[in-house]
């Protein structure tokens, strides 16, 4: 999953232009807090990150989480100043691949001993 974002110059590369937002590396403490990772990308490929640092998510904000990561790259957005354009969500896991059918077995007529 991430977000495309209005376009906004990166900080460790300011001649660069971000477009997309990353969140990953999510840490957890059950009940109280988590951190997690965010990076703003030139484009979907997702690297090199051109900006990037850490979000402590406490309190209020912890709270409302729940389980909808779409509400951490909306937070995430709102503590940077972006505005989110469209959160992509992951593509879904492709199909298995079918079995190969069995090769029919042909069974050769047993020869004719003449005698």
């Amino acid at each position: 999953m991430f977000a495309k974002i209005q376009p906004v110059q990166a900080s460790l590369f300011p001649a660069a232009t971000a477009t997309t937002l990353l969140v990953s590396n999510v840490s957890v403490n059950p009940g109280a807090s988590a951190t997690y990772a965010w990076a703003l990308c030139a484009d979907e490929a997702l690297s090199p990150a051109l900006s990037q640092g850490t979000i402590n998510l406490t309190g209020d904000a912890y709270s409302q989480w729940g389980t909808d990561d779409d509400y951490l790259y909306t937070y995430t957005a709102q503590q940077l100043g972006l505005t989110i354009v469209e959160i992509v969500p992951d593509a879904p896991p492709a199909p298995p691949a079918p079995e190969p059918e069995p090769e029919p077995v042909v069974e050769e007529p047993a020869p004719v001993v003449e005698g």
